[in-house]
This record gives structure tokens, C-alpha cells and sequence, in this order.
């Protein structure tokens, strides 16, 4: 895994110098526009060259699919109009805003997950290759995952071994009065994974102390051929009707020592080539872990049979899937920009929709204190515009309200500023009361107002009706949290009435 993170790293210095390289020419070509349009915040720093960049070389592959995108963008910022520049910066920022993010997301997950692969490695038991530390004393035992191999053979006798190694020079001892106890529990407990003492076929398991009893016990074979103290069965040579082997265990505490007598029939196993290596290996390491126990470190074997022994520590190295989670996410992250932007466009939809009504009174007031269309238009539109100045809130419908004053302003006629108006809202609504503007400019001013007040009654039915909509739509959204919440106080309720009737 440490290639992967290095080869990340190394891929973000490669970035950084071509975005360096490339970085006043990429930023002169859209600094003054950038700086004056930054919708997204984004400031001039390392990832955001990176991202100006990638967005550079995308571009001129033509990997974007910028259509969907453009269409969007268009419609929430309707100040774009046909102005190449802007559209073009406003794009620029919203694909840099992306890139940016996701080349951040991967490069933070990139040193977490390096700093994790560290950290599983500082904690490593084995120094200089061979050698294990162990626990002080009263510290407890520690297990250990080993992986080991022979220097000049194949793949397969690779071998992961599974270590205990206790702690230095721990020792236990029994009690006089709770001796008759486990001498009962003895049998049962020293099987290990065989039916019973009486069919022994794999490793004992001569513990040194059982649970709940505060003794040391310690173990004695009177055939070491067969049965080792630490419980491993050399059974390879045992016949069909197999031995009988006596185990002695000396319980002792302080001064006190009691031995009991357990008789074992061993049977032959049946091992494949493959468990005989590792049990030598195994073998080996307990025989070698008992030598020096009490040292302060222990020695691994260097060879066995004349073949030389490769060791290394088995780590959990869990990195690699947090580096992989992250990078899912910044993909996640980038992928959903788009929909992002789609959502704004309806909330944009809904802002319409909900500012429709107040409009209509608006227009209806204007035109019966005598004013021109075009005259109400430009004061609704000049009296938002001081608002907003002011730090008034951004109000779609009243910005496309602006662009149609500038239109008027620039010559075009009063017509096609209304029809552009219509087409720019893109909702019925708006294209209903554009229809009855132009109407009223053809035929006269003679039945406008009894348009408008009918549209204005039909648009507050329709705000009424969205608002319900509206309404419905949090108490969906409030459902679950209002579950967990039932489940939460069922769990306070019925955990101490539980407790009570125990009692």
C-alpha cells in the first residue's frame, strides 16, 4: 500500500509543478471576470491551480459534457445573457469548484490513510527482523500474527502462524481450599479440540491458570516423546491402537504444591505436507519461546532442516480501505455538483413561483395609479434593485425584471422585452402574463386590469395550493426522525420497567 500512497503523492507534486508552470497564463485569460463573478468563493492557492489545470487539459480533450451544465447556469444567473465572457467564467468556477473539492477530499484521505499505515506499524512487537518484545511484568501476554517463509523456496511455503508470548517471568499460583475443584475441572478443560481424553488426536491445551481460580499449573509429561508440557502431541509414530500417557499438573501457590495424575490416550493424526512444515515451524518457535522466557526479548529461529527462515509480522493494515472509502466519497462529492446545481434550479423555480402573486398586485397597483407598462416594469424593477443594494435578499423573477429594463434601455422594442422576460422565467405562469402584456400593447389598455386582478386571484390560489404542498412534503421528511425518536423513549421507558420487575 505504501507504493499506492507514495505514487498519489508523487502524482500531486507532478500536478503542482505543471499548474505552477502553467498558472499565469490558465489565470490572465479570466482574472478580471473571476474576480468580479466569483459565485463559489474559490481563491487563487495550491489546489485551486491544480483544478484550473485539470480543467485546462479537460477541455481540450473535450471531455466535458458542459450542455446540461450551461443550461443550468444560464437559468440561475440570468445577468449571463449572451455574453461569451461570463458564460464561460461562470462554467470555469463551477468545474474548478468541483475538481478543487475532489483533489482535496483525495489528497486529505491520502495522508490519513498513509498516517494509519504508520501507526499499525509503530506498533509492531518485532525489532530488527527476528527479534519479539515482550510484556513487562503483570503486563499479560501477547499474541502475535507471523508470517514466514524460506528464503529459496516456493509461494506455498509461505506460512502464517498465530503466537502467544507471555509475559517476562509472570507467575501464579493455587489455592489449598479450591484445589478438589479443578482437579475436577482439569479433564474437560485440557481437551482442547478433541471429544475427550480418552481419543486425543491434536493439541492439548495445558493451560497455566483457569478462570476463576487463582492458581499456577504447571505440567509434566511422563513420555516428553508424546506430549509436550505446553499440550503440542508428537503422534505421528503412535499406532493404530495408539499410547497411553500420563500428565501430571503440579498446582501450586506460594509454598503450597499439589499434583494430579490425568491419564491421555493418544491416537496418530492425519496431517497433510503442508500442516507437517508449519507444525515444525511451530514447534520450533514454542520450544525456542520457553528457552528464554525470561529475557528481555526473544529470538526467532534462523533456519530449519538447513533451509534459512524469512520472518516478518503479519500487520493489520486497514488503510488501504479508508484511502478507498475517501476516494468513493470525493467521487460521490464531484458527481453530485451536478445535481447540486439542478436543485438550486428548482429551488430558483419555487422562489418564482412563490414571488408570482406579490408581482401581479404589484403591476395591478402601478397601472391603476395611471402608469405605462413599461413604467411599472422599470419602477418594480428600480425599487428591487435599491433593496438589494441595501442587502436585500436575491430574488430571481426581479433580476430577469432588470434585464428586461436593460433591454428596453438598449432600444428593442416593448414587445420583445416582454417575450424574452417569458422565455428567460421558463414557467407558465410568467409566460400567461407576458401574453397578457403584449395583448394589452396590440389592443389597447381597456381590459388589463380585469386580466391581472383575475390572474392575481388565480396566482394566490396557486401559492396557497404550493404552500400545503410545501407543508405535506416537511411532515414526510419529519416521519423518520420522529421514529427514532418514538424508539428512543420506548427504549428509556421499557429498559427501567425491565429492570424493576428483575428486581
Amino acid at each position: 500500500m505504501i507504493l499506492l500512497y507514495g505514487a498519489v503523492f508523487l502524482c500531486y507534486f507532478a500536478l503542482f509543478i505543471l499548474s505552477y508552470r502553467k498558472k499565469k497564463s490558465l489565470v490572465k485569460c479570466s482574472k478580471k471576470s473571476w474576480e468580479k463573478d466569483n459565485r463559489y468563493g474559490i481563491k487563487e492557492g495550491i489546489f485551486g491551480d491544480m483544478a484550473n489545470y485539470i480543467y485546462e487539459v479537460l477541455l481540450k480533450g473535450k471531455m466535458l459534457h458542459q450542455k446540461d451544465v450551461n443550461e443550468s447556469l444560464f437559468i440561475l444567473y440570468p445577468e449571463i445573457g449572451g455574453k461569451e465572457e461570463k458564460k464561460n467564467s461562470y462554467l470555469r468556477q463551477f468545474y474548478i469548484y468541483k475538481i478543487r473539492l475532489w483533489l482535496f477530499i483525495v489528497f486529505a484521505g491520502n495522508i490519513l490513510a498513509f498516517c494509519l499505515w504508520i501507526g499499525s506499524r509503530a506498533e509492531s512487537a518485532m525489532t530488527e527482523g527476528r527479534y519479539i518484545s515482550r510484556n513487562a511484568h503483570g503486563m499479560g501476554s501477547r499474541e502475535l500474527n507471523l508470517q514466514v517463509k524460506t528464503k529459496d523456496k516456493t509461494e506455498k511455503n509461505r506460512q502464517d502462524i498465530v503466537l502467544t508470548v507471555e509475559e517476562q517471568g509472570y507467575e501464579e499460583a493455587v489455592v489449598k481450599n479450591m484445589a478438589k475443584e479443578i482437579s475436577i475441572l482439569l479433564p474437560d478443560t485440557i481437551r482442547g479440540m478433541n471429544a475427550s481424553l480418552e481419543e486425543v488426536r491434536d493439541k492439548l491445551d495445558l493451560v497455566s491458570e483457569v478462570k476463576g481460580y487463582p492458581f499456577r499449573i504447571g505440567w509434566e509429561s511422563d513420555n516428553y516423546a508424546r506430549i509436550y508440557p505446553d499440550g503440542t502431541v508428537m503422534n505421528e509414530d503412535v499406532g493404530a491402537e495408539g499410547e497411553i500417557v500420563n500428565l501430571t499438573a503440579a498446582i501450586t501457590y506460594g509454598n503450597y504444591k499439589e499434583e494430579h495424575i490425568i491419564p491421555v490416550h493418544v491416537f496418530p493424526p492425519d496431517y497433510s505436507e503442508e500442516e507437517v512444515w508449519k507444525k515444525k515451524i511451530y514447534d520450533m518457535l514454542t520450544s525456542q519461546e520457553e528457552k528464554n522466557r525470561y529475557e528481555e526479548r526473544m529470538e526467532l529461529p534462523e533456519s530449519i532442516e538447513g533451509e534459512k527462515l524469512i520472518w516478518s509480522e503479519k500487520i493489520e493494515d486497514n488503510s488501504g480501505y479508508l484511502f478507498l472509502l475517501i476516494c468513493v466519497g470525493a467521487g460521490a462529492v464531484y458527481l453530485l455538483q451536478e445535481r447540486r446545481l439542478r436543485e438550486k434550479v428548482e429551488d430558483r423555480n419555487r422562489q418564482m413561483l412563490m414571488d408570482y402573486p406579490q408581482l401581479i398586485s404589484k403591476l395591478m397597483l402601478y397601472l391603476g395609479a395611471g402608469m405605462t407598462i413599461r413604467n411599472a416594469f422599470q419602477r418594480i424593477a428600480a425599487h428591487y434593485h435599491k433593496e438589494k443594494q441595501e442587502g436585500g435578499d436575491y430574488r430571481y423573477v426581479y433580476e430577469e425584471m432588470l434585464l428586461a429594463c436593460h433591454e428596453l434601455d438598449g432600444g428593442i422594442s416593448e414587445a420583445s422585452a416582454y417575450e424574452h422576460f417569458g422565455k428567460r422565467c421558463r414557467l407558465p405562469q410568467y409566460t400567461k402574463l407576458v401574453n397578457i402584456l403584449i395583448q394589452n400593447l396590440r389592443k389597447g389598455s381597456s381590459g388589463i386590469l380585469d386580466a391581472l386582478r383575475q390572474e392575481a386571484k388565480n396566482a394566490f390560489e396557486e401559492r396557497k395550493n404550493m404552500a400545503r404542498k410545501l407543508g405535506e412534503e416537511a411532515g414526510t421528511k419529519l416521519l423518520l426522525p420522529m421514529m427514532l425518536m418514538l424508539g428512543i423513549v420506548m427504549i428509556l421507558i421499557i429498559i427501567p420497567a425491565y429492570f424493576s420487575f428483575s428486581l
